[in-house]
């Protein structure tokens, strides 16, 4: 019985296409005495198979699978058998529309096979910037259509020479259908050219002559090498668009390209070679070196070390810097080009090179090469070009490591982070969490992995739902933005699109959006947007809806066509939301939605908001107290200006004597701050705000830390770098009910702390005691909302989670009172993650109502 023939058609979905999926296949049947085909189609990978050992087959088909390759679902049917004479790979297939879709692996670092021969004098590409291989290399920035094949790809313009196609076609090499496959003979090239400012330090190349066509190849390289070696600033086109680097060390360089991209203190990213070089001027924890190694390379914030030889000019006032490891062939070949015949190891060009995002300022990544002369030739010395196409342009991702000491009990309410759903921590091992130990309590610290930006590396791969649903477009915020989009069981959220405030960044918008609703043949029938209305996205949405039903566009329904909805989702529901729809939860949970600004249902700004939520809508509960925003949003970019208006609110009369105590009148003069005070009282000019990151500005200013802002978040991240352990105390507030909500009052918190301002208190002392408050607050809230709605699930979101320190300790202190927390683990928890709370609560909503 156990020998008999049998026959069955398998369909693979997930990502199971550019990761060498078939091949494997192929060899595994093969091995096995196997027969039948395998095929890409639309639909996932499509496999007729038969023989004796099926189930052995299918075991090893899930345990064995490629490295890249991630599948979300195995379906095996039963057939008669065909009688096949052999197994073999068959030209892809694409199916009908609206017919089943597959998924698009993200790009990914170079392997350590292709960096082994790439530095091989004796292989035939050689310090060749392009070599890839089934298991590395680009793959969303090239991909036009699905199928995933050449043709469907940018690659499609470079005809494989006959080495190339041999690899290509053969199914036991590594290269077997590798669609960015190419050598020297026949792919993509580099081409240095001085083009932009005028060098600090002559070239070869420029003073050659050579400057108007460029030089190419190794040449190239060496090029651009010296110039940066020199002082230079170069544009690179990477994966998905342009760096602007310099030498990290030289600060002249750093200083000059602040100068011209970016004249605030956000920080710049950097590039080092090694991990041990990054050891150099960063701390690194085993976690985070997981992370600078894996194969996604994201750009991880690590902690300073006091002997960092960064050009301070890199993070100014900042005690991290954002530190990613070469991901690409061309980045080695920047740092190490070995010469000769022999490689010797040899000390690197460069400890570190700065590389930030090729753009001007708020506007996307730039990705082609017309257009990096025209935007970028204000701020570099020079271009490195290559001519290989970017489809989908893709920034850098941004991540950091947290650690947080849980209490853990025997209660079934034991905390959890994500215990309902696989952790995309997987591939690093050392950020797994915690089992929960049942029977007695124990401290344990848990490695989490949160997001600052989700982009190269991550983007696109989706979040998995519980089961499936209607297509829905999540249409994100303003700040920060991405989009999501739903399909079947998945949610789909774009990579990092930034701030909409301009036409670039919607066009970008739009051709990604354009792009995914494509390759995943998504037509939603809903699009979700913020409440506040002058929200590009929000008018954006609008003129979609009117624009259909102007036209009489129609979708398919359940028994009947229905015109596209809008539907307007409140911004800090759907911060739970997002959590919500990581962790597929759809039951009461308790929301702490953190931020700086929101519009609320009130027509106030919201920011410090307890909810009790759903997936059919949210009461807010609880509030941090309003307090004037003096002029409007303008004021988040001067702290000091809130700082007066939180005095103002809690001392009244008396506010004077505390400006002067607090050295605000010899600093910003008399006539300033009464012009301030009488805007602050005009009520038309100074809206109300409950902003958790205002208050977090303020106490800034206060402080003395950061009195204006040159970049969102910044005075709130100085606070935070103030913070220190084992500091226990806190400072008190108020809970005064108003009109049905609790409402928290920080005044008595301001007048304790401007208290020991005045009483000279060092303020490491005061940032953390004021962290602490803010935590125990929500502590105190989350224990009375449990009480009186019987609710133990509480979600943590909103951008002020970004803070390490109050995550860590508020989740301590909920874990003991046995609360299960969530938290976001999947997409940021600032604004990048709103699109998917957005299209989550939409589409569980239409599930549940119809439209």
């Amino acid at each position: 019985m156990g020998h008999m023939v049998e026959r069955a058609q398998i369909v693979v979905k997930g990502i199971v296409q550019g990761v060498g999926f078939r091949p494997f296949v192929y060899n595994l049947a093969a091995s096995l005495g196997l027969t039948g085909y395998v095929t890409n189609t639309s639909g996932g990978v499509f496999i007729d198979i038969e023989g004796t050992v099926l189930s052995e087959f299918v075991r090893r088909l899930k345990d064995e699978a490629p490295p890249l390759s991630q599948i979300t679902e195995i379906s095996v049917n039963a057939f008669p058998v065909h009688g096949y004479a052999d197994f073999s790979i068959r030209k892809s297939t694409d199916l009908p529309q609206n017919l089943p879709f597959t998924l698009i692996s993200p790009d990914v670092s170079i392997c350590d096979d292709c960096l082994r021969e790439m530095l091989d004098p004796t292989n035939r590409r050689y310090l060749y910037p392009f070599i890839n291989c089934t298991n590395c290399g680009p793959r969303y920035s090239i991909t036009k259509s699905v199928p995933y094949d050449r043709p469907n790809t940018t690659m499609a313009a470079f005809i494989q020479c006959p080495d190339c196609l041999r690899e290509y076609h053969d199914p036991r090499d590594r290269r077997f259908h590798a669609q960015p496959n190419a050598c020297p003979a026949c792919g993509p090239r580099v081409e240095f050219s001085v083009r932009g400012l005028h060098p600090a330090v002559t070239s070869g190349a420029a003073s050659a002559g050579r400057s108007e066509f460029g030089v190419q190849g190794k040449e190239a390289i060496q090029e651009t090498i010296t110039l940066l070696k020199n002082g230079g600033i170069v544009a690179i086109k990477g994966i998905g668009g342009f760096h602007i680097a310099c030498d990290a060390l030289n600060g002249d360089a750093v200083k000059r390209l602040r100068e011209h991209k970016r004249k605030s203190n956000k920080p710049f990213a950097v590039m080092a070679p090694s991990v041990d070089a990054a050891e150099q001027f960063c701390h690194i924890s085993q976690a985070e070196k997981d992370l600078l190694l894996s194969i996604r390379r994201p750009v991880v914030l690590l902690k300073k070390k006091e002997s960092c030889e960064l050009s301070e000019a890199v993070s100014p006032n900042n005690q991290f810097a954002g530190v990613m490891l070469p991901y690409t062939p061309l980045h080695y070949l920047l740092f190490q080009q070995p010469i000769g015949t022999v490689r010797e190891v040899l000390k690197p060009y460069f400890i570190a090179l700065v590389m930030t995002s090729g753009n001007l300022s708020e506007e996307p990544i730039v990705h082609e090469n017309e257009a990096a002369i025209k935007k970028l030739s204000g701020i570099v010395n020079g271009f490195l070009f290559h001519d290989r196409g970017i489809f989908m342009r893709v920034d850098d991702s941004v991540v950091r490591v947290w650690s947080s000491e849980l209490e853990v009990g025997s209660s079934q309410n034991a905390v959890s982070t994500g215990a309902r759903s696989s952790s995309p921590n997987s591939e690093h091992p050392a950020l797994a969490l915690p089992l929960v130990t049942a029977g007695r309590k124990l401290r344990t610290t848990n490695s989490e992995l949160s997001f600052l930006r989700r982009s190269r590396g991550y983007a696109p791969d989706p979040i998995l739902f519980s089961n499936d649903g209607p297509e829905v477009l999540g249409c994100g915020a303003d700040l920060k933005n991405t989009f999501t989009l739903t399909k079947g069981k998945f949610g789909i959220t774009s990579q990092h699109i930034g701030d909409m405030e301009n036409y670039e960044s919607l066009r970008f918008y739009e051709e990604t959006l354009a792009n995914l609703k494509a390759v995943y043949r998504a037509d939603p029938v809903a699009f979700v947007h913020d409440l506040h209305p002058g929200y590009m996205t929000t008018k954006w949405a609008k003129e979609q809806e009117a624009g259909n039903q102007g036209q009489g566009a129609r979708v398919k329904g359940q028994g009947a066509e229905q015109r596209i909805k809008t539907y307007a989702i409140q911004h800090h529901y759907a911060h739970i939301g997002s959590v919500m729809a990581e962790q597929v939860l759809d039951q009461k949970v308790i929301g702490v939605a953190f931020d700086g600004t929101g519009y609320g249902i009130d027509g106030n700004l919201w920011g410090g908001e307890f909810l009790i939520a759903d997936i059919e809508g949210f009461e807010r509960i609880g509030h941090f107290r309003y307090v004037a925003l003096p002029g409007g949003e303008a004021a988040i970019r001067e702290p000091w200006k809130i700082a007066v208006s939180f005095i103002m609110d809690a001392y009244a009369e008396k506010a004077w004597g505390l400006l002067e105590a607090v050295g605000f009148v010899r600093r910003y003069g008399r006539g300033e701050i009464e012009k301030l005070m009488q805007v602050a009282r005009a009520k038309e000019l100074s809206p109300l705000s409950s902003g958790a990151g205002r208050l977090f500005d303020a106490v800034s200013a206060l402080l003395g830390i950061c009195d204006r802002n040159t970049f969102e978040g910044e005075a709130a991240m100085a606070l935070e770098a103030c913070t220190r352990e084992n500091i226990e105390d806190e400072y008190p507030v108020e809970w005064v009910l108003e009109k049905g909500y609790t409402v928290v009052d920080f005044r008595p918190a301001i007048i304790a702390l401007i208290n020991d301002i005045t009483h000279a208190l060092p303020r490491e002392i005061t940032a953390t005691k004021f962290h602490n408050t803010v935590a125990m607050v929500i502590q105190a809230m989350v224990r009375r909302l449990s009480s009186a709605y019987g609710v133990r699930d509480v979600v943590l979101s909103g951008g002020t989670f970004q803070n390490q320190y109050l995550l860590s300790r508020a989740m301590r202190l909920l874990s003991f009172d046995n609360m299960n927390v969530f938290t976001n683990q999947k997409v940021p928890c600032n604004d990048g993650g709103i699109s998917l709370g957005q299209a989550y609560l939409v589409r569980e909503r239409i599930k549940k109502c119809g439209l």
